[in-house]
């Protein structure tokens, strides 16, 4: 009864420690993958939204400096066209005002020559 009681004593013990060896290797295995799985699973979906986030910036910005650059270059451009012919505009109307002004001088001399040929005849 001894030898089986400490037979018995010894399996029960042997017998737990190897299920208990067993079950930790099999649960910390288990744990690990899980561990890593989400991990990985994290980590993609962070990189994607990190890159969708970084993209959209980077467009939006790049977007609004290109606008913001075309915007100032054609204002330049439009103001610089109309100043010039705003001047060349001026100009002729000058000239035309100044051949309009020769012309009616002519024609007054004109007239007042004919008027003293006339009288004189």
């Amino acid at each position: 009864t001894t030898l089986n009681t400490a037979t018995t004593s010894a399996l029960d013990s042997a017998t737990t420690s190897a299920v208990y060896r067993s079950t930790t290797s099999v649960l910390n295995s288990a744990t690990t993958s899980a561990i890593n799985s989400a991990t990985t699973t994290v980590n993609s979906a962070t990189n994607s939204a990190l890159n969708t986030a970084t993209t959209t910036a980077l467009n939006a910005a790049t977007t609004s400096a290109f606008n913001s650059a075309s915007t100032t270059a054609l204002s330049a451009a439009t103001t610089s066209a109309l100043n010039a012919a705003t001047t060349t505009l001026n100009s002729a109307v000058t000239t035309a005002a100044a051949a309009a002004a020769a012309a009616a001088l002519n024609l007054a001399a004109t007239t007042t020559a004919l008027n003293a040929l006339t009288s004189s005849a």
